[in-house]
């Protein structure tokens, strides 16, 4: 079963995340899925699906590639790297036009053969110092030393 999950995983990253494509979504998470993340969490596939949505928007070129999986019983986690140039709004910040790497670990839990819930840690912080959105005391005078 650990197999199956990891497959359904990798397609979940690799069609929602990575390509826009949410028609399989249906047959891959739970109608109620939950996610867990720090920035954006979201009940129910569709919540979740527009949370996605937005995110492709503000990065079209968004790429979500898994580094690292493996999983235990009704658990499956990915260790990834997302990369995108910022071509659209977020969260009030206009598109800078810069590319970003962010790295991030995802823990999915399973319900039979789809994914019901997911427990997101990813550096927000990271990708809006990328953006120029925030800077950290000291960071921008070595930057520039």
């Amino acid at each position: 079963m650990s197999e199956k999950n990891q497959a359904v995983v990798r397609r979940i990253f690799e069609e929602a995340w990575s390509k826009g494509r949410f028609d399989s979504l249906d047959a891959l998470m739970t109608p109620d899925f939950v996610s867990h993340d720090p920035v954006e969490p979201t009940r129910g596939l569709t919540q979740f699906t527009e949370a996605v949505r937005k995110y492709r928007t503000t990065f079209p070129d968004l790429r979500l590639d898994i580094e690292e999986m493996f999983s235990a019983g009704e658990r499956v986690v990915a260790r990834w790297r997302a990369t995108g140039t910022q071509r659209g709004p977020l969260e009030g910040l206009p598109p800078t036009g810069r590319r970003v790497v962010i790295t991030g670990i995802s823990i999915l839990r399973f319900a039979g053969e789809r994914a019901c819930e997911t427990f997101d840690n990813w550096d927000a912080l990271g990708m809006m110092q990328q953006l120029g959105a925030v800077t950290l005391p000291g960071v921008a005078a070595r930057a520039g030393a």
